[in-house]
């Protein structure tokens, strides 16, 4: 199958699961750039000079938009049919309204793959969802990674029989228990993500200050950054936690990988924001588990799918920071619950997970 697929960003360390469908899926070429992307990953554009420019899409894009958009879809065409594409695969529901026009009239199929937020915030829906409702009508497949995300999308285009949930995949290969025996010494626990409203890592931090209040020896290891890094370091400062909160910053998958392994638990608090934007499934949640980690979280979007609530981790309502708190507390009393967690995690995700499985889910559908 010659397959192309489309995304918006070159690269995003927070989203590792486009990189993943990249590499599994092999495909003929990779477009990228916001929206509307028109440049290859290994180099090269769909435009001709001066279109190149950045300065000159841009300038388009923004004062004539509907222009530009015409102008998208004619050289998209042209780049399918001369380079005879089977197939286009569109990251994010906004992009796959973009690329829409290009694919119907090169009569090549085309398929939609929802992420999180497109599906959900209001913001989103207000700008799409009149497209989504005529891109969904066309597109051959729509793809959403938990029943959850799969309603949120019938909400605004109403039941569609092209629609299909295909979970993430994790790579158990890579993402594995250290074989070397963990430390007694403390309770670690660990957060990997972006610093964003949806994924609340403040809620984290004082559901940590509770467990703190009976194991004052624990620890919280932070990995990622985004817009509210700084309210979080100052929340921890004003109230005396630097030695116990650890912030880590953006890091490298090698590094990533050790810190879970070393870790006791693993905790994220999504939310769904005022705004409405929400989680798909967090791909950190599933890699932690699969280092079999117990998990403990939200019941939010795909997580209670991947999370198996009172099984592979412990689930508490958005915004309880008080269950939360009792949770941690839980796990850091009992060494067997969270080795019992732990290993029915990392089985969760062999049954239901593994990467191999779920790309060849993705190309069978393709």
């Amino acid at each position: 199958m010659k397959l192309l697929i489309a995304r918006s960003n070159f690269y995003s360390y927070s989203e590792t699961f486009i990189d993943q469908q990249v590499k599994q899926l092999k495909p003929f070429a990779v477009l990228y750039e916001g929206w509307q992307p028109s440049r290859f990953f290994g180099g090269g554009s769909i435009y001709p000079f001066p279109l190149t420019l950045l300065a000159v899409r841009g300038t388009l894009r923004n004062l004539f938009p509907a222009m530009y958009q015409k102008i998208y879809s004619f050289f998209l065409k042209n780049f399918l049919q001369k380079n005879q594409i089977e197939a286009v695969l569109a990251n994010y529901g906004p992009l796959g309204t973009h690329i829409r026009q290009a694919c119907v009239e090169a009569k090549i199929p085309f398929s939609v793959h929802f992420h999180g937020f497109d599906a959900s915030e209001k913001k989103t829906i207000e700008a799409y969802g009149s497209s989504y409702i005529r891109m969904a009508q066309e597109a051959k497949a729509i793809i959403a990674v938990s029943q959850v995300m799969k309603r949120d999308i019938e909400s605004v285009c109403g039941p569609l029989p092209n629609l299909h949930v295909v979970p993430y995949g994790v790579d158990l290969e890579k993402f594995q228990p250290s074989h070397e025996k963990k430390s007694t010494a403390g309770f670690r626990l660990i957060s990997v993500g972006r610093f964003t409203a949806k994924k609340a890592p403040i809620a984290s931090i004082r559901s940590f200050e509770i467990l703190v209040g009976k194991f004052p020896d624990a620890t919280f290891t932070m990995i990622g950054d985004g817009e509210l890094w700084d309210e979080a370091k100052q929340y921890v400062q004003e109230r005396g936690l630097e030695k116990s909160v650890l912030f880590r910053g953006q890091q490298s998958p090698e590094t990533i990988l050790l810190a879970l392994q070393q870790a006791d638990v693993f905790i994220q608090h999504s939310v769904l924001t005022p705004s409405g934007d929400s989680e798909g499934t967090p791909n950190s949640i599933l890699e932690a588990s699969a280092c079999a980690l117990p998990i403990v979280s939200t019941r939010h979007a795909g997580i209670p799918e991947a999370v198996v609530d009172g099984e592979t981790g412990i689930l508490v309502d958005e915004h309880d920071i008080q269950a939360m708190g009792q949770a941690l507390i839980r796990l850091a009393e009992d060494v067997e619950l969270r080795e019992k967690m732990g290993n029915a995690a990392r089985r969760h995700m062999l049954a239901h997970y593994e990467l191999a499985q779920q790309a060849q889910k993705l190309k069978s559908l393709l």
